[in-house]
């Protein structure tokens, strides 16, 4: 299989070396995020989870009665919490209320989420996988330590905005006379794998993954702090031709400043040596830089800027500071873009899986 996947990424790199060279991406930002549902989850949630459900549930709420006191709510729901692993609980932020979704069902509304249905089956199963391992890992978590916050559930999300887990109504809304076209598709890539996950150890992995990389993707412990033996870099040059992959963001250096106000930076001096000391990862992101003599992560200041991923450069021309933006996410595990591009060479799900996840089992969940 190694051999495979290394001649499949000689093969690319030799056809498609012309139009990478150009790979900006002109595709719209809220187009490409609308092709993608979400960029990224953060190490924070990027957890995984539990157990296969043998039969798929209804959408139901969990606080039906209007009446009842909070904390005898919150009881209820630490009750089915504990008793029912084949739902995941969900704490909805824009009602406060939390809502129970079968195992399966879920993996359909968060596949949607996350990749296009136009994609490639062998893409979406290996998507529906490394979902399903991340959720259930996440719900095992939060049931052996209940955070009080989430009344019970295994993790919140706001689902009036679309956020984690779609509806059928709101993909009805979404996909419109494709609607029928794309929940088979998703459908079918879920059935095909439904409660197989990702083991490493006899443990649920902790299954990250993003859109795009920056053409490699990162080892754990650049980007989020651990060493992890099977989130290590590999590389990943399908990412280079995904739509965006090279991005651009500037600023005037007032609003340069008013981004970094919450860190205190004493600036002074020019514009153009605001900027220095900087170290990246083997892959590309950066780790560190100093703004002032202020030490900021390339995490921190990629919130700051709002850029899709802390892979970037930074430049003082034309008296503005321009950062220049490759790949899509933190960058760590499976890449979606990259998945699709293996899948298009041919590559199933389990080889796409085993590519991005070193060293990992796959089987059927306990």
């Amino acid at each position: 299989m190694k051999k495979r996947i290394f001649i499949s990424i000689l093969c690319f790199l030799l056809m498609a070396s012309l139009p990478l060279l150009s790979a900006g991406g002109h595709m719209d930002g809220e187009a490409f995020t609308e092709m993608f549902g979400a960029e990224e989850t953060e190490r924070s949630e990027t957890s995984v989870q539990s157990k296969p459900a043998e039969k798929e549930e209804k959408n139901k709420s969990v606080s039906n009665d209007e009446n009842k006191t909070e904390s005898t709510q919150d009881s209820k729901n630490n009750t089915k919490q504990k008793s029912n692993t084949n739902t995941f609980i969900i704490l909805d932020t824009s009602s406060g209320k939390t809502v129970e979704v079968g195992d399966k069902e879920f993996c359909m509304g968060a596949l949607a989420y996350e990749m296009p249905p136009s994609f490639e089956k062998e893409a979406l199963k290996a998507q529906t996988v490394a979902i399903y391992t991340h959720f259930c890992r996440l719900r095992e978590k939060q049931r052996q330590n209940p955070e009080k916050e989430l009344k019970g559930a295994d993790f919140s999300a706001d689902l009036k905005k679309g956020e984690i887990y779609l509806t059928d109504e709101v993909l009805k809304e979404k996909w419109g006379s494709l609607y029928d076209d794309s929940a088979k598709k998703v459908k079918t890539a879920v059935d095909d794998v439904f409660g197989e996950v990702l083991t490493s150890g006899g443990e649920l992995i902790d299954a990250c993954y993003h859109a795009i990389s920056s053409g490699t993707t990162e080892n754990s412990e650049d980007i989020f702090g651990f060493e992890c033996d099977y989130l290590k870099a590999v590389a990943s040059p399908w990412d280079t031709a995904a739509p965006d992959y090279m991005t651009s963001a500037s600023f005037t250096t007032a609003e340069f400043k008013e981004k970094l106000r919450s860190y205190d930076i004493n600036f002074s001096g020019k514009a153009e040596d605001y900027i220095k000391d900087i170290s990246i990862t083997s892959s590309g992101s950066v780790k560190t830089l100093k703004i002032c003599g202020k030490e900021l992560t390339g995490s921190e200041v990629r919130q700051a800027f709002g850029l899709r991923s802390a892979a970037f450069t930074i430049k003082y021309a034309n008296k503005k500071l321009i950062f220049t933006v490759k790949g899509y996410g933190h960058g760590v595990g499976l890449s979606q873009y990259g998945a699709q591009g293996m899948a298009q060479q041919g590559a199933d799900y389990q080889e796409i899986l085993k590519y991005y996840y070193r060293g990992v089992e796959l089987e059927m969940k306990k």
